[in-house]
């Protein structure tokens, strides 16, 4: 489902569920959360003003709906907008991976596509053909394997990357071909513009917000920070 469906049906129950931006609902499951503002708990209710997205969030959207690795109930969420076609990109993932290593069980990472807002683009292509993957339960390593690639991305890489994963390759196309994989990637997009992103990579390393490539140290810090808290 899109994002735009989500909220128009959803959105309204979550508001009177949360009592602080971040907590999560005793009746949603513990891989969803939702960082709301707390000034439209709040509001007078004789305003009428439908709240956007953008007035509602004040950090990612974190489901189900989008990737993820590290463990599920790891204290530290660090979100990343990205693109399979970012050299930049490319290098903090690679950062983001000894983390992962060396706070296995207290970080976990979870992928929000934010590709060209261009369908025809190869950066887009790439997001849809990795959601394809994942329908398959080989999202990772197709990811991977696109960012090894990243020079020379098109429909024949994917094709091939798809057989190097051990996808079913009739399938594999299928998806491609129907687009069915796109909403997914269109409401990272809604969302990411609704946070104000402007450009990649960004993290969230839980609601701490960082734009552009940050070092191991940093990273470590950062994460060492939201430990802390919970201490």
């Amino acid at each position: 489902a899109s994002l735009a469906t989500f909220f128009a049906f959803g959105i309204f129950y979550l508001l009177t569920k949360f009592s602080e931006p971040g907590n999560i609902s005793q009746e949603e499951p513990a891989s969803s959360r939702y960082y709301l503002n707390k000034s439209y708990n709040d509001r007078d209710p004789y305003i009428t003003k439908n709240p956007t997205l953008a007035d509602m969030l004040t950090g990612p959207i974190i489901t189900d709906l989008d990737p993820r690795k590290g463990a599920m109930q790891a204290p530290v969420t660090i979100v990343l907008f990205s693109d399979y076609v970012c050299s930049f990109c490319k290098q903090q993932e690679e950062t983001i991976k000894q983390i992962l290593k060396d706070f296995a069980d207290s970080v976990s990472l979870l992928w929000k596509d934010y590709p060209e807002n261009n369908q025809e683009s190869v950066s887009w292509q790439a997001a849809l053909a990795a959601r394809c993957a994942g329908e398959q339960g080989a999202y990772w390593q197709f990811h991977d394997l696109l960012y090894q690639n990243n020079n020379n991305l098109n429909q024949t890489t994917f094709l091939d990357l798809a057989r190097r994963t051990s996808l079913n390759l009739e399938a594999f196309e299928n998806c491609l071909a129907s687009g069915r994989t796109a909403n997914l990637v269109k409401d990272n997009i809604i969302e990411a513009n609704a946070l104000g992103i402007k450009g990649i990579p960004f993290l969230y390393i839980n609601d701490q917000e960082i734009m552009g490539e940050v070092t191991y140290d940093e990273l470590k810090k950062l994460v060492e920070l939201e430990l802390d808290k919970i201490k």
